[in-house]
């Protein structure tokens, strides 16, 4: 069993545990590797340098210890190759993982990702994996209707850290806060910012609270929290019907990868789905504009479309690796959401002014 500190994690293929080899081994690969260059056929020392202390009769690399540049480069790219960097769609996963209790490698209250753990091994093992997750995900939920619950992410240099989202009797409090700072024109400022002085400052202070109060803790807030308690109550139900996948065709090794894969992959599936839907994480990144400079103005999708992959200056993206596939797939999504709900809106006479008799 390998145990990873969760802070220092590299997530690959299969079980998202990294294949890095330890110090050791690197070692004795990459001394391999030179050897099979020195004797090669095709390596040609780097003799008579320009200036040496030397004697120029000498090959520089008959010195012990001394290697040409020949051999170093080709044994280094060979190395290098043995270590492949995860692509988008494994990052897309692990931060779908790191999100919500379940995944099968992930033990986010432990601060652990697992490779080919023991649990997975023992029929009580899963079962007791399985309802924890269940479990867990319940109480996310219900942390996420009042005042918020915690989630883990990848930061830039691919560290796991926490974080606290917002809850929804915590969104609806602060919209009111904000509500009555607002029209209070900074009079009453409950978050503690600074009095803004005289009238064109109070009108811009009223402005800049009605933005943060509709957008910040309604849309944002409210509306996400509210799917978030939705979503934590899905999965607290796929994690329970996992329990019958890993009490049958777990105790053979194929039935716990193919459970693994399955269930890991739904997870994923769901975490999506929850998200392209209005007032979801993945909707609000397709449909952010920015017009805090008019010069330079960017329209929704667009704004998305060009940002970073890290992006830690607005809590949107601040969680995710934004990468081209994450992209991709939540800008249509999102866009179908919208195409939908329009649909069902229509359907249901939603915009029909006419009236019952």
């Amino acid at each position: 069993m390998e145990i990873r500190n969760i802070d220092n994690t590299q997530v690959a293929a299969g079980h998202y545990a990294e294949d890095s080899r330890s110090s050791h081994s690197l070692r004795g690969d990459f001394e391999s590797h030179l050897d099979e260059a020195s004797s090669g056929p095709g390596s040609e020392p780097v003799v008579n340098p320009a200036f040496t202390l030397l004697p120029n009769d000498i090959a520089i690399e008959n010195i012990p210890g001394v290697l040409s540049e020949a051999k170093v480069i080709p044994a280094y790219q060979k190395e290098v190759s043995h270590n492949p960097q995860i692509n988008d769609w494994q990052k897309y996963k692990d931060d779908q993982l790191l999100s919500n209790p379940g995944g099968d490698c992930y033990y986010l209250e432990e601060g652990k990702v697992v490779s080919d753990s023991e649990d997975q091994k023992s029929f009580w093992g899963r079962l007791g994996k399985d309802l924890s997750d269940s479990f867990d995900n319940l109480k996310k939920s219900f942390k996420d209707l009042f005042f918020g619950s915690k989630i883990r992410y990848r930061d830039e240099n691919n560290q796991i850290r926490e974080a606290t989202q917002s809850g929804l009797i915590g969104s609806v409090v602060d919209l009111f806060k904000d509500l009555g700072s607002a029209f209070s024109f900074g009079y009453w400022r409950p978050d503690g910012e600074a009095e803004p002085a005289g009238f064109a400052k109070r009108i811009s202070f009223f402005f800049s609270k009605m933005k943060e109060s509709i957008f910040g803790d309604l849309v944002q807030g409210v509306g996400g929290s509210a799917i978030r308690v939705g979503e934590g109550i899905v999965l607290a139900g796929w994690n329970l019907a996992e329990v019958v996948s890993d009490a049958t065709i777990g105790n053979f090794e194929e039935g716990r990868e193919l459970t693994t894969t399955i269930f890991d992959n739904g997870q994923v599936a769901i975490d999506y789905l929850t998200d392209i839907l209005p007032t979801g994480e993945a909707w609000l990144r397709v449909h952010s504009p920015n017009f805090n400079n008019l010069d330079d103005a960017k329209a929704p999708i667009i704004y998305n479309i060009e940002m970073p992959e890290h992006y830690i200056e607005d809590v949107r993206w601040k969680y995710v690796r934004n990468t081209p596939f994450r992209k991709t797939i939540e800008t249509i999504g999102s866009l179908l959401a919208d195409v939908a709900t329009i649909q069902l809106i229509g359907d249901t006479g939603g915009l029909s002014q006419s009236k019952k008799e």
